[in-house]
């Protein structure tokens, strides 16, 4: 005769850790330790879809770009033939495209967050272009946001800066790329 088998209940076995649920883009985004940047918010608060209107560049490294890139690849897209699709799968003229076409902003929407994301994933990846253009359009945003100007700025030093920061960004290039990163390259 067979038994039915009974699952074990989930419930943390640690209740500091009870955070620590989901897939691993979830655990990465989640963190215990407080933000010591001194800025107001912090990655671990914030959707990644919101990474490019909330936080300055140096609070953006290599873990961030990875939940870009993974935020971006969970988004369908149902307009196959627009800017949009390409500039979520990597394209640096399609986003910066698709960026410039949404001016001027007035209202931050979803179509918003997820093309400016797009161009937030080929700034942090080290195009300078896309870093230009971010930071434009960050200083030019009709959303009444305290700390747009000082985003701008953040974008600003990242580009004079250079490439000693780039770190995972170098790497891309490399070899070490994402799956639809330069999609141009391999066709």
């Amino acid at each position: 005769m067979l038994k039915k088998m009974e699952m074990p209940g989930r419930e943390p076995r640690h209740q500091d850790l009870a955070v620590l649920t989901g897939d691993a883009a979830d655990l990465a985004r989640k963190s215990i330790w407080p933000s010591t940047s001194g800025w107001p918010s912090n990655a671990q608060d914030i959707s990644p879809l919101a990474w490019w209107r909330t936080l300055p560049s140096d609070l953006l490294r290599d873990a961030e770009h990875l939940l870009v890139i993974d935020t971006l690849g969970r988004i369908c897209m149902f307009d196959r033939d627009g800017k949009l699709p390409a500039a979520v799968r990597g394209d640096t003229a399609a986003a910066i495209g698709a960026a410039l076409s949404l001016l001027p902003i007035d209202e931050v929407t979803l179509t918003v967050d997820i093309t400016m994301t797009a161009l937030l994933r080929c700034a942090l990846r080290g195009d300078a272009t896309s870093t230009v253009v971010l930071a434009n359009i960050l200083r030019r945003v009709g959303i009444n946001y305290p700390l747009a100007a000082e985003l701008s700025v953040s974008w600003y030093t990242r580009l004079a800066r250079g490439s000693s920061r780039r770190g995972f960004c170098a790497l891309g290039r490399s070899g070490f790329r994402d799956r639809n990163d330069h999609a141009e390259d391999r066709a």
